[in-house]
């Protein structure tokens, strides 16, 4: 997505896409659009992963809590860098009830949500049930962020796979040995 948009300005889906949910657009998906940005904002993002790395390290699981940390913190400083690396400037197909002043690609709310949702399917493996809302919430944040014309769908794609991509990354980090370069095959993976 990243050359696509380095090299073309926008994927050719993202003004369509866009023109098609602002057609659609309706008093009760603002209300809904912008309750799902609030949410799915910078600050509560970072204080469901401080409160879920308290969580597991109160718990005992110290592993756990510092690959959620990782993962999750990780995406959050990645998609800073990102943003400034790219200076996309944000879509101005029409003014939005919400709008956003900093850079566009990737969506910060897509990439954080996306991170949180993938980084509690790793810490989560005995509740998957509940885990699937995660996910949900995620693509509803993308979908609001669209919605509210702040962002391209390929800022919101990019998002949600440089999020989960990124935990995937560290996830797979964490399961190699310094010296052999083996994948880990621990009966336990949270006693370190």
């Amino acid at each position: 997505m990243a050359a696509l948009v380095a090299l073309r300005g926008s994927a050719p889906f993202d003004a369509p896409v866009l023109q098609g949910l602002h057609r659609h657009a309706a008093p009760a998906l603002d209300q809904l659009a912008v309750a799902l940005s609030i949410v799915g904002d910078t600050i509560p993002m970072i204080t469901v992963g401080v409160l879920t790395t308290a969580a597991l390290a109160y718990a005992g699981r110290r592993r756990a809590a510092w690959l959620f940390a990782a993962g999750v913190g990780g995406s959050m400083l990645l998609t800073q860098v990102i943003k400034h690396l790219s200076t996309r400037p944000r879509p101005t197909l029409w003014i939005s009830l919400r709008p956003e002043h900093t850079f566009s690609f990737p969506s910060g709310h897509a990439m954080d949500t996306a991170a949180v949702a993938a980084a509690l399917f790793f810490v989560l493996p005995r509740h998957r049930r509940a885990w699937a809302l995660a996910p949900l919430f995620a693509f509803g944040v993308g979908w609001a962020r669209m919605y509210l014309g702040v962002h391209f769908p390929s800022d919101v794609l990019a998002g949600w796979s440089s999020g989960a991509g990124w935990v995937l990354l560290v996830q797979l980090w964490a399961g190699v040995t310094p010296s052999s370069g083996l994948v880990k095959r621990a009966a336990s993976p949270d006693k370190a």
